[in-house]
């Protein structure tokens, strides 16, 4: 319960809703609210809601799809321009993040920002053309993998984010996301994704993520290096993981050791990487 606080906003344009939060150290913004209620800070004063400020749309055009940061992850789910995007791999990855009834809650913009190690969201979008867009309240565009890196300063210095960019891939790509957890339909324990261009039938762009087997989701840059412009094949795609695996020094928990973290990354990136070949390949 948040028992101290003592304002709510309900501004209608985002930098009214910037310059509440920015302006008071007790404020916070307040989305879908899951994460938000279930904390429960005793510092929190004042809250900015953001239901009336135009985040929850989905808008399509040939080259991609912008998705709103108020949209809710059933609705990422349910909506076929983002949810059939890049093979669904969006909308698999949203089904991991939480039960049904807290995806119809939870939002895009506060699932990114409270992310976890083995967040299964954030390790999808790794692997795609994504720019994620925020405000301070100036809008800005940036990278997805540079929001990642930064993420910690830009929570403290209480950006919002506005939503993400996702850029159609090419027809000759593929997308896939592997996951294992303590259930079929559970959070991840590790998690990978990969995604491959083929250009005169040979991988012309790769991208590897891993979620679980590091501080939070990491591209596996050594390995996209060495796999791209090569004939793929299971025990190559081994070998090239290996420098990329070597670097990244997972902590163990209750749900699995520093070793079994290490293995299934190195099992499941395996695994999304041929299954992104195989399909990419295939098409015409």
């Amino acid at each position: 319960m948040l028992r101290n606080v003592k304002t709510y906003h309900k501004p209608t344009t985002v930098d009214e809703a910037v310059m509440l939060v920015q302006s008071n150290p007790h404020a916070t913004y307040l989305g879908g609210g899951a994460w938000i209620v279930a904390q429960g800070d005793s510092a929190l004063e004042v809250l900015v809601d953001l239901q009336n400020v135009g985040l929850g749309e989905i808008e399509g055009d040939l080259e991609g799809v912008r998705i709103g940061s108020m949209m809710t992850l059933q609705e990422l789910i349910d909506r076929d321009d983002a949810g059939k995007l890049a093979d669904g791999v969006l909308a698999r990855a949203a089904s991991f993040t939480q039960s049904r009834n807290l995806r119809e809650q939870g939002t895009l913009g506060g699932t990114l920002i409270v992310a976890g190690p083995a967040d299964p969201l954030t390790t999808v979008l790794l692997t795609l053309d994504v720019d994620i867009l925020y405000a301070d309240p100036v809008a800005h565009t940036a990278p997805f993998a540079s929001f990642v890196a930064y993420r910690d300063r830009l929570i403290k210095t209480h950006v919002l984010i506005t939503g993400a960019r996702v850029k159609r891939p090419p027809t000759r790509s593929a997308a896939a996301f592997e996951v294992v957890g303590r259930s079929p339909k559970d959070k991840p324990i590790v998690c990978a994704a990969a995604y491959l261009a083929v250009d005169e039938g040979l991988p012309a762009v790769v991208r590897v993520a891993v979620g679980g087997a590091a501080a939070q989701p990491i591209r596996l840059l050594k390995a996209e290096h060495l796999l791209q412009g090569q004939l793929l094949t299971a025990e190559k795609v081994a070998a090239a993981l290996e420098p990329s695996l070597a670097e990244l020094h997972p902590g163990g928990d209750f749900l699995g050791s520093a070793e079994y973290r290490l293995e299934m990354a190195r099992v499941l990136a395996r695994r999304a990487v041929l299954a992104a070949w195989e399909k990419a390949r295939g098409r015409r």
